[in-house]
């Protein structure tokens, strides 16, 4: 068990101190920095708290899509490789034309529209509150 405060709280309180007591006081350049900082600390927070959900979900996804059996349990240690692996696996089977018509190219779509969702919910969340998202 960790001790408090969580590497999310600890981030969180960085990035307050950063955007109430440094910012402001910043011109220019180094004001364009610090509030670009304060963005990606956001983004690896909310990746922090997601932890490897949304990617296990892609690789399971991409799996089916592709015919493709997955480890019974994907370890931490290779989901990114086993991503890159079937995505790769995946754009060569586009560039085949195996996604080009039918319930396939909409598995495709499908799959392609809740990647794009899962990476929007970290990196910009604020576009699904604006009613942009569909």
């Amino acid at each position: 068990m960790r001790d408090r405060p969580t590497p999310e709280e600890l981030l969180k309180g960085a990035r307050a101190v950063l955007d109430r007591d440094i910012t402001p006081s910043l011109e220019g350049g180094r004001r364009f920095a610090a509030i670009l900082v304060s963005r990606a600390m956001a983004v690896a927070g909310r990746a922090i708290a997601n932890g490897d959900a949304p990617l296990r979900a892609e690789a399971r996804r991409l799996a089916t899509l592709l015919d493709h059996r997955l480890a019974a349990d994907l370890e931490p240690e290779t989901l990114p490789a086993t991503l890159m692996d079937l995505s790769r696996l995946l754009a060569e089977r586009i560039r085949k034309g195996e996604f080009d018509a039918g319930a396939a190219r909409q598995q495709l779509f499908d799959h392609l529209r809740q990647v794009t969702r899962d990476k929007l919910a970290e990196s910009n969340p604020k576009y699904f509150e604006q009613g942009k998202a569909g």
